[in-house]
């Protein structure tokens, strides 16, 4: 991915103009000893990134966070698509090649955080046709939409609630998570 590395910044940035992490997830993920800080503040033992390629161009891009904290879990992050290669399958073929790599590193289930604003819809029927449970999460101080977190047991087995699996309410991705016993 170094040869594609400014070209998905760019994207994530037009994707998510509102968070900048990305930027330093992407850099983490290309070079993790030069950004070891970046993981080692976020409590991440490592970030994995992909891209889908779409005449000729970064067309979108998925990550898994792996949390030191939660070996046998794996987040979803920074999954999304140029609006011009919307709409022709691409979506599901990146979300399903995350799912068959979480599978291979042995983790046991996916989970992301989304919020329920409109934009993210479509996104969200396709994570449900995957099989992700989806379960509301209290808005955030400041915020006016829900967030909505969905968990996919790459097992066989249903996977925990993350309010079962984190009562405090910490959500990966805004926080650090803290493991807690079952």
């Amino acid at each position: 991915m170094p040869d594609t590395l400014v070209e998905t910044q760019r994207l994530a940035a037009e994707l998510f103009p509102w968070e900048h992490e990305h930027q330093a997830a992407l850099l983490a993920a290309v070079a993790p000893t030069v950004h070891a800080a970046f993981l080692r503040d976020r409590g991440l033992a490592s970030v994995r990134f992909w891209n889908s390629i779409h005449d000729g161009q970064v067309a979108g891009l998925a990550g898994l966070y792996h949390y030191a904290a939660q070996p046998d879990e794996t987040w979803l992050a920074w999954y999304g698509l140029r609006p011009a290669a919307r709409g022709r399958g691409k979506g599901a073929e990146l979300l399903d090649w995350v799912i068959t790599e979480a599978r291979a590193e042995k983790k046991r289930v996916l989970r992301l955080w989304t919020t329920d604003e409109e934009e993210y819809a479509k996104a969200i029927t396709l994570y449900r046709a995957r099989g992700f449970s989806s379960e509301a999460w209290s808005a955030l101080p400041g915020e006016t939409w829900h967030t909505l977190v969905l968990s996919l047991g790459l097992d066989g087995h249903e996977p925990l609630t993350w309010a079962r699996r984190s009562p405090s309410g910490v959500l990966c991705g805004r926080e650090a998570p803290q493991l807690v016993a079952a």
